[in-house]
C-alpha cells in the first residue's frame, strides 16, 4: 500500500514519521510531493520517486513493523503551490499527479491520496487520479453542510474532467467513513440519520452514485487513537486491544470487501 500525502499540514507524514526524521527527509521539499507540483510549474523533472519514497515507513521497534506500507511524504512548501498554479492550463493542472505517478501507482494494490480538507488544486489533481473518493465524516451539522458542498463540487469536476478521461472511470464519491462516533445520547445517532437522508436526496438528484455507501462500523471515539498519533503509530500497533483498533480493523475489512468487488 502507498500513502501519498498531499496536505501541506503533512498530518499523514507526521503520524507515520517522527518529526526529526520527517524534517530531514523532506528538507527544502525535494523528497516530497511538493517537488511534483514544483516541477510542473517550472517545466523541470527533478522529482525522483525512489528517492522520495519511504518504504516500510513505521519503525517502532527499530525494525520495519509494516514493511509493505510505503509513504510519499508532504512538505510545508506545498502551501506555495496554490499561489502559482493558475499559471498552468486547467487540463495540465488536473493531470499533474497522474502524469508523475501513474506508472508507480500500478505497483501497488491500494494507493491512498491524503488530501487537505478543501478543493484547491492539489485536491483536484488527486480527484482526477483517483478511482473513488473516500470522505471522512464527523457526525455534526457543519460536517453535513460541508459534505453536500463537496458532493456537488465533485460532480462539477467530473464533467470538467470528462474530455481528459477517455476509457477511464470518472471520479466519484465511493464511500463515507464516520469517525468520532459516541453511542451515548441521541446527538450522534441523529446526525448519522441526517447524513443518510442527505445521501438519499443527493442520489435522487444525480449528485451521488447509487453505489456510494456509508461504511460501517462507525469508528467510535477512542482516546487511544488520539494517543497513537503522538507515538507515530497506527492504533492497531499502539493499542491493539482498544475499541479504536477493533473498529479500524473491521472497517478495513469492509473497505477491502467493497472495493475488491468493484474491480
Amino acid at each position: 500500500m502507498l500513502i501519498v500525502d498531499l496536505d501541506p499540514q503533512s498530518n499523514s507524514s507526521l503520524w507515520l514519521m517522527r518529526p526529526d526524521r520527517w524534517r530531514e527527509h523532506v528538507s527544502r521539499g525535494r523528497r516530497s510531493t511538493f517537488q511534483i507540483f514544483d516541477d510542473a510549474l517550472q517545466g523541470k523533472n527533478r522529482f525522483d520517486f525512489d528517492e522520495a519514497l519511504v518504504k516500510g515507513v513505521i519503525t517502532w521497534t527499530g525494525l520495519t513493523d509494516l514493511p509493505r506500507l510505503h509513504l510519499l511524504p508532504a512538505a510545508l512548501e506545498l502551501l506555495r503551490i496554490e499561489d502559482r498554479i493558475h499559471e498552468l492550463r486547467p487540463s495540465a493542472i488536473y493531470q499533474i499527479l497522474d502524469s508523475a505517478l501513474g506508472m508507480q501507482f500500478k505497483q501497488y494494490n491500494y494507493v491512498l491520496l491524503d488530501c487537505p480538507p478543501n478543493l484547491y488544486s492539489t485536491t483536484k489533481t488527486a480527484i482526477f487520479s483517483a478511482d473513488s473518493c473516500i470522505v471522512p465524516y464527523v457526525p455534526d451539522y457543519l460536517s453535513l453542510s460541508g459534505f453536500q458542498v463537496l458532493a456537488e463540487q465533485v460532480t462539477e469536476m467530473r464533467e470538467k474532467f470528462a474530455p481528459y478521461l477517455p476509457g477511464r472511470r470518472r471520479p466519484n464519491i465511493g464511500a463515507l467513513i464516520v469517525s468520532h462516533y459516541r453511542q451515548t445520547g441521541n446527538v450522534f445517532r441523529l446526525a448519522v440519520n441526517e447524513l443518510e437522508l442527505s445521501m438519499a436526496a443527493l442520489r435522487e438528484a444525480g449528485v451521488l452514485s447509487e453505489q456510494t455507501v456509508l461504511l460501517q462500523p462507525y469508528v467510535r471515539h477512542c482516546v487511544r487513537v488520539a494517543e497513537s498519533t503522538s507515538e507515530h503509530l497506527p492504533v492497531i500497533l499502539y493499542a491493539p486491544g482498544s475499541i479504536g483498533a477493533q473498529d479500524y480493523a473491521d472497517l478495513t475489512q469492509r473497505f477491502v470487501d467493497l472495493f475488491e468487488t468493484k474491480k
